[in-house]
């Protein structure tokens, strides 16, 4: 019974993501007291959130801070806004600082979202190879002379030169900014579904832009693994509809047929799937479950991309079969028949980490 109102439940779930640009993360420090007096006149919730007076050991706060609608972005950011406007933000918070020990600078920057995943989108597309983890929660790294977190709906990026320590004391006025703001939710829960083993830490992230390199794959949540002594890209794509799931496989398939060869499907994966191989793609194994498309592809043995793929597919199901024995209880504690699916699936919540 469980079995047989999988595909339902999954066609009525609500999309995750419904609802680079040309300039580095670290490059350029724009001055606040260069924009107009006008945006000093508006207010957003992020005002609260920059440290004033000592608040921040070793930073003074210069001149009033400023808020930019997303539709003033392009004065301040240049071609850098369309990485912020594609996700929707919807204002941006700013305050220049100074040392108070020696010279330093820098420039604070909170980019507020209408909720948690577009933040994460809009982040974790800014971390780089050479990125270096921090521990400010809910997640952060620092470059060589910036600092970015993520925090529930907000995107803080703190920017500038800071100093004889350098990159350590601008953590120290990202530690602020974040220790003043509330708990954040953790990530998108469909990144439970990723089998954990060999997965690369510092990899998850959410893209507006293509993904693997395929137009089609648009607001995908992707992730990498070590497999082999090789690199696997791994992506779970959360489509519109059952049918625009169906159309994306097939032209995902379309391009190995075209570019590469096809191999041979995988027995039981999903509700369809195939496997191939490219000379400079490399090799994939692709599936979709309902109107999700999980794809996994690496120059690592076909076996290997297969062996995540069927896992990734008993995870997702077995994901669905909790929720649906849960409906279910809750259905007979109540006396009642269970008539439709939740309105909010679990995997569209957040994973609590």
């Amino acid at each position: 019974m469980i079995a047989s109102r999988v595909a339902v439940v999954l066609t009525l779930a609500t999309s995750l993501v419904g609802c680079n640009a040309s300039r580095r993360p670290d490059q350029g420090i724009p001055s606040v007291a260069a924009e107009s007096t006008a945006y000093r006149n508006l207010d957003s919730p992020s005002m609260q959130f920059l440290p004033r007076q000592e608040e921040a050991p070793g930073w003074r706060l210069q001149d009033d801070p400023l808020v930019l609608p997303s539709a003033a972005f392009q004065s301040r950011l240049g071609a850098d806004s369309r990485h912020f406007t594609q996700y929707e933000v919807l204002d941006m918070t700013a305050g220049q600082y100074m040392r108070t020990s020696g010279p330093g600078f820098a420039t604070v920057e909170i980019f507020r979202f209408p909720d948690f995943v577009e933040a994460f989108g809009a982040y974790s597309t800014r971390r780089t190879e050479n990125a270096k983890a921090l521990n400010i929660p809910n997640e952060s790294f620092a470059l060589a002379h910036s600092v970015h977190i993520w925090r529930g709906p907000f995107y803080i990026r703190v920017m500038g030169a800071g100093g004889a320590e350098g990159v350590a004391n601008l953590q120290v006025l990202a530690e602020a900014v974040a220790k003043g703001m509330p708990p954040a939710p953790g990530k998108p829960a469909v990144f439970e579904f990723f089998p954990e083993q060999n997965k690369l830490s510092g990899t998850d992230g959410y893209s507006a832009d293509p993904a693997l390199g395929q137009p089609y794959f648009r607001n995908a949540f992707t992730t990498s693994y070590t497999v082999g002594g090789q690199t696997v890209d791994a992506m779970i794509l959360p489509a519109p509809s059952r049918t625009a799931a169906e159309k994306i496989l097939n032209e995902y398939r379309r391009f190995f047929t075209m570019n590469g060869r096809l191999l041979d499907q995988i027995t039981n994966l999903g509700e369809d799937n195939f496997t191939g191989e490219d000379r400079f793609f490399g090799r994939t194994a692709a599936f979709r479950l309902d109107r999700f498309v999980i794809v996994f592809r690496g120059f690592t043995e076909r076996e290997q991309l297969i062996a995540l793929a069927v896992a990734t597919d008993q995870r997702i199901l077995a994901s669905i079969r909790h929720q649906l024995e849960q409906q279910e209880k809750e259905a007979t504690r109540a006396k009642e028949p269970v008539t439709r699916a939740p309105a909010t699936p679990a995997w569209a919540t957040t994973t609590g980490r």
